[in-house]
């Protein structure tokens, strides 16, 4: 009998801990379900009308399109999403779960650098049941995520669940532009841009874009990049991430350390060059030795410890800083150590990352199309751009550099076919070096240059020594007629009109005698 009752207590003792696991594990799942639904309820659906401007005709617009992608409530009545969800973005509606009711949107601050834009609605109906998310700490690797958002092929929010894989500099396609980032397992399909990565209940990064060449495999942009951005449009205005302007070689061959006078331990990379008008540029000189930044030291392959257990590429010690701000480096300059600091500049680029205007940059002369070679226009070769467009443009925006006598670089687009051009009409994506001898340093210099000269012709020299020679009174004459010609209501974009407003670069009107 007392054998029977000890059994039964057992027994009893082993079904009660499994109902209170049970219980806890039931209770578990019926929190975390409410805290999706919580976080649900605060991911908005983003309509967008959008109206590209054209590259191949740069005084024209694309079609209209639409097109959909996801968002975030964040703090301030804001919604927080992807600068590429609503770039070129004529009307903006939003949507939020259990609403059938689409409220109109509009942009008060976008980044394309960073990918990222905000939006309001001035109806307050449309957060009512929504608690702003609240952002965590930078994401670190094997974090468990969940990513929400409206993929396409549904109405409803989606929820996949993840794994951070690791978090480095990962190259933003919208931009071009090398930033933060964080690769996750996690689909991110179209759509899905602009919603947030969850941790827990609380923001890690915002969906942004996928890995083509494999499944499953996307990247968010990380919290310190978007505490950047908010903190930086504070002001009402984007000003950009930095950039040092830095090439740099790595220091891993002891003989090579030794020649530079680093010490047994020390470590360092080897300057190689500094982008004229960059941050860096006059304070920091090729073959100097970088080796520390901002007191960080920098180990001999460019990376840096930020934090416990995370290195991260040297520069991102400047990218986390902005515009304006001084950043120092301790160096050794011909086996010397010295302590320089630097203002902080945006990028310095001949051939910019990818623009986002309202309008590209162009001048018309004589037929002749002139823009500033950009990867806009590059991106017009389609998804393989890198390798489709021209070798000699594409050589151009990996190896050229700015110099006091070139800031940007101008090609020729195209000429429109008529009398006063005639045998130049195959002329197409020719770099513009010079105009009547003199070296062309970007598209306003190229205006002033052909607005003043003086004399019988236009002579106008490509990278490959061949000109183009045009009767300067011939082209006044036809210019209206040309224009006419071609449905096009202005030989120049708004910008190279307005520096004529202001006193800089006239728009060329030779019609008047």
């Amino acid at each position: 009998m007392r054998k029977r009752l000890r059994g039964f207590a057992v027994t009893s003792a082993i079904a009660l801990v499994i109902s209170i696991a049970v219980f806890f594990i039931f209770e578990r799942e019926i929190s975390a379900r409410s805290d999706v639904e919580r976080i649900n309820r605060s991911v908005v659906k983003i309509f967008v009308i959008s109206r590209k401007p054209s590259y191949y005709q740069p005084w024209q617009y694309d079609g209209q399109e639409s097109s959909s992608g996801s968002g975030v409530i964040i703090e301030g009545g804001r919604i927080l999403t992807n600068a590429h969800v609503v770039s070129d973005s004529v009307y903006i509606e939003v949507k939020r779960p259990g609403d059938p009711r689409k409220y109109p949107a509009q942009i008060t601050a976008i980044g394309h650098q960073c990918d990222l834009a905000v939006l309001k609605t001035k109806d307050p109906a449309f957060f009512k049941g929504a608690d702003p998310l609240v952002f965590a700490d930078m994401p670190r690797a094997m974090d468990k995520i969940t990513v929400h958002g409206y993929p396409e092929g549904g109405e409803d929010v989606s929820v996949t669940e993840g794994v951070v894989s690791r978090v480095e500099q990962v190259n933003y396609a919208h931009s071009g532009f090398n930033l933060l980032g964080a690769q996750v397992d996690a689909a991110i399909n179209p759509g899905n841009s602009g919603g947030p990565a969850v941790r827990g209940n609380k923001i890690v990064g915002v969906a942004m874009q996928m890995l083509s060449t494999a499944q499953n495999i996307g990247y968010i942009i990380p919290t310190p990049v978007i505490s950047h951005f908010l903190e930086d449009i504070a002001d009402g205005k984007f000003d950009g991430f930095p950039e040092d302007g830095i090439f740099i070689q790595a220091m891993e061959n002891e003989t090579l350390r030794k020649y530079y006078g680093l010490n047994d331990g020390e470590s360092g990379v080897l300057v190689t060059k500094v982008a004229y008008d960059s941050s860096a540029y006059g304070v920091i000189q090729p073959e100097d030795v970088l080796v520390a930044i901002d007191g960080v030291p920098v180990e001999n392959d460019g990376s840096v410890a930020v934090g416990e257990n995370f290195t991260v590429f040297g520069n991102y010690l400047t990218q986390r800083r902005f515009l304006g701000e001084k950043v120092v480096y301790d160096i050794v300059r011909q086996k010397k150590r010295l302590k320089v600091d630097a203002t902080l500049k945006p990028p310095a680029q001949l051939v910019p990352y990818e623009q986002l205007t309202p309008q590209p940059r162009y001048f018309i002369y004589g037929g002749l199309v002139f823009m500033p070679l950009t990867v806009n226009y590059l991106m017009t070769w389609g998804a393989t751009w890198w390798k489709d467009a021209p070798v000699e443009l594409m050589h151009a925006y990996y190896s050229g550099e700015m110099t006091r006598d070139r800031q940007e670089m101008v090609i020729l687009r195209n000429v429109l076919a008529h009398e006063v051009n005639a045998g130049y009409h195959d002329f197409s994506d020719r770099i513009v070096m010079k105009v009547n001898n003199s070296p062309v340093a970007g598209l306003a210099d190229l205006v002033k240059k052909l607005s003043t000269q003086q004399g019988e012709y236009s002579i106008i020299e490509m990278d490959d020594g061949s000109r183009i020679v045009l009767d300067i009174n011939a082209v006044a004459k036809t210019k209206s007629g040309l224009l006419k010609q071609y449905a096009i209501q202005s030989e120049a974009s708004r910008d190279i009109v307005e520096l004529s407003v202001a006193g800089g670069p006239r728009e060329v009107d030779r019609d008047r005698k």
